[in-house]
């Protein structure tokens, strides 16, 4: 019996557009022009990445590490500077804080409009020889989509979403949170109405951003334990389509630590090539499989 393993290259392999590239094209679609522009500035700006991972998002969850990086006072000075200086003539679109808010606002809606996309995929794929799970069998799906569940019966075997599933609250990220540098606030009868609200605006901005994409899969590992533990129950482990990336580091490490025979089914020579570097530091028997 198989422990499948399966990645965002199964969707591919079968013909769904799910890269993030396609999620990039989806929001241009729906006119997220401008959310666009202020993230690629970002990614630019605070991240080390080359021009055309930028422009395609193939990097996606490692560059939303960005938000990490936001500046508290490049922040306060950019609301401030954009805002009206006299009270009596603001209305509330005009206010400091609220231009701190609309960083918030497009960190949020970045993962709205990704639930979005999700739902409105078409997953009905023309099955083939690969994967044909058999009774007793068991699926380990990082993949949010229901490919599976929508062309195989799943009545003979298992399947879990580590990272969420259509309709519930979908985990995505990386897994290096830091902890933000807030403004430390004395609120008292001397204290300036709009420096105040603007900076608690901006302390309650980087704690989001912080906290929105991180993944903590060491904590969902954890949580999940006996998902993996359960490997040794199985002949062998099948892989199919997982990038193993960064962010996949902690699951892949923890699948060797179980795993003593595994087919591996790539299509790019980087996810064979990150995938050898791991299971270099184990024993198991590999077969690297060209999909």
């Amino acid at each position: 019996m198989n422990y499948y393993v399966v990645g965002n290259g199964f969707d591919l392999h079968y013909g769904l557009n799910t890269t993030y590239s396609d999620f990039k094209y989806y929001l241009l679609q729906n006119g997220y022009q401008e959310l666009i522009k202020k993230v690629d500035k970002l990614f630019y700006e605070l991240g080390d990445f080359l021009p055309e991972d930028v422009n395609t998002w193939s990097k996606f969850e490692d560059m939303l590490q960005v938000f990490n990086y936001l500046d508290a006072e490049e922040i306060y000075s950019e609301a401030i500077r954009n805002a009206e200086t006299n009270d009596d003539r603001a209305d509330f679109l005009d206010s400091p804080s609220w231009n701190v808010n609309y960083y918030n606002d497009y960190i949020q809606v970045l993962k709205q409009q990704f639930d979005s996309w999700i739902r409105n995929l078409d997953t009905h794929i023309i099955s083939d020889q690969y994967f044909r799970p058999q009774k007793g069998e068991f699926v380990l799906t990082f993949n949010y989509t229901t490919t599976i569940e929508d062309n195989f019966s799943t009545i003979n075997f298992d399947i879990f979403h580590i990272h969420g599933i259509v309709g519930q609250e979908l985990i995505l990220g990386h897994n290096n949170y830091q902890k933000p540098n807030i403004f430390h606030i004395v609120e008292d009868e001397n204290s300036d109405y709009r420096d105040t609200t603007t900076r608690n605006a901006i302390n309650e901005l980087l704690e989001i951003a912080a906290a929105q994409y991180f993944k903590n899969s060491v904590t969902i590992v954890q949580k999940h334990k006996n998902i993996f533990s359960r490997i040794p129950c199985y002949d062998k482990v099948v892989i199919m389509g997982l990038s193993c990336g960064a962010q996949d580091s902690i699951y892949v490490y923890e699948i060797l630590r179980y795993a003593k025979t595994i087919d591996f089914y790539y299509h790019d020579l980087e996810s064979k090539s990150n995938f050898e570097s791991y299971a270099a530091r184990y024993c198991a028997n590999v077969d690297y499989i060209y999909w």
